[in-house]
């Protein structure tokens, strides 16, 4: 496995080739963690960013004007080893050596966001994010929007987050599938933009409603150690534990731990048992775990089966959601190009920015005043789920449920 996922990461440090040679291509780039502690997760995007620019080349895309010629792309992927410095001379490098027209920045890392997204400015360059959802990015561009008229947020904010943990936790305790307690909350996260976020919005919703935090726990991304962490948690007693990662191997060491020490209170996770790898390697720890948001199910969506049947045919692996959330990033930014025109950065910026898209995960529209991606309802959904006999079931909104919680 380690040899494979070395081999697909060096493929794609050396992705210099076009996907197509015609002389007309577009370049785009785009930076991810192809190594270091999310490279699956980088992987992942890096195999829906070229799906995408396949497809669309070989005229098999979803087009703005399904009728005629489209405008074909070179795409080159790079590196950014989950640091912000390590992205930020990457696409310095794509934009000087390849000239790209289009930066697809980050693919996931809010930190690396938050350093990317000021080569917009510099360059007079579009630059959409795949899956941060720091709300500190958008602040960023609330606070000076014209020095970020061409950066696009291609997820929520991590309030969306917030708010889907809050709401159903009060459903939770109405009907009995979590202890309201003493109302005490506890987090363990990565030492993150994205692991604080998601916290600090979780932290103010929680206190509104008489919550008290007893311990907020950061660690350094791709920890796997977390008895240190867990012995002071237990002495705390949470009545509701929140853990917040990226890296599949933190989150199923977390998980894992949690079981052994019998720790109190609920569990619940944001984001890493989206991954199939966390069901297969976490076992019988996982039995009864909450966590948000499983928005890719090829078992019960027919498209997504659909997805995930390419995917594998493409690249020989199951697709996960981050293959999903990279090929509909990717096909925002190439109708954007088809329907600039051209390459202008303000006419490319401009389509980004009216995007109405449905694509495989949710509706894709803008927030014209923060740029980022609406979060909830009838636009991007954050359903949760609970793992049972060792699958995924969808538990909330009760509407959308394929099985009642286990208490």
């Amino acid at each position: 496995m380690l040899r494979r996922l070395l081999a697909t990461s060096a493929l794609a440090l050396s992705f210099a080739a076009p996907l197509t040679a015609a002389a007309q291509d577009i370049p785009v780039g785009a930076i991810a963690p192809l190594t270091g502690p999310a490279a699956n997760s980088g992987e992942a995007l890096r195999q829906g960013f070229m799906l995408a620019v396949k497809e669309w080349n070989e005229g098999k895309a979803d087009y703005v004007t399904p009728g005629g010629a489209h405008p074909t792309v070179a795409l080159t992927v790079e590196d950014n080893n989950s640091k912000p410095e390590v992205g930020v001379s990457a696409a310095q490098r794509l934009i000087t050596r390849n000239g790209i027209k289009l930066l697809i920045g980050d693919a996931l890392h809010s930190h690396v966001t938050m350093a990317l997204m000021e080569l917009s400015p510099q360059f007079d360059l579009p630059i959409l994010s795949a899956e941060p959802v720091s709300t500190l990015i958008a602040d960023k561009v609330k606070s000076d929007p014209e020095k970020y008229a061409l950066y696009w947020k291609g997820n929520y904010n991590s309030s969306a987050y917030g708010e889907t943990v809050h709401d159903f936790v009060k459903w939770a305790l109405e009907n009995g599938v979590i202890a309201e307690g003493g109302k005490k909350l506890a987090f363990v996260i990565e030492d993150t933009d994205y692991g604080h976020s998601n916290a600090d919005t979780i932290t103010e919703l929680f206190t509104a409603d008489g919550w008290t935090v007893v311990a907020t726990e950061a660690v350094p991304a791709g920890s796997t150690d977390f008895y240190p962490q867990l012995t002071k948690l237990k002495s705390a007693a949470p009545d509701l534990t929140l853990s917040v990662f990226t890296a599949v191997n933190s989150g199923v060491s977390l998980v894992r731990q949690i079981a052994e020490q019998a720790m109190p209170g609920r569990h619940m996770a944001i984001y890493y048992p989206t991954k199939p790898e966390f069901m297969d390697q976490v076992g019988d720890a996982g039995k009864g775990l909450i966590w948000t948001s499983l928005q890719f199910a090829p078992d019960v969506v027919p498209a997504h089966k659909a997805f995930d049947d390419k995917i594998q045919a493409e690249f020989g692996n199951p697709a996960t959601y981050s293959h999903a959330h990279g090929y509909c990033t990717m096909m925002i930014g190439l109708r954007a190009l088809e329907t600039a025109g051209g390459t202008d950065p303000k006419a490319v910026s401009d389509a980004i920015g009216a995007t109405d898209y449905n694509c495989l995960i949710g509706r894709f529209k803008f927030d014209p005043e923060d740029h980022t991606v609406i979060g909830g309802g009838e636009y991007l959904p954050l359903p949760v789920a609970q793992v049972q006999s060792g699958v995924n079931q969808l538990i909330w909104p009760q509407a959308n449920a394929t099985a009642e919680a286990v208490k």
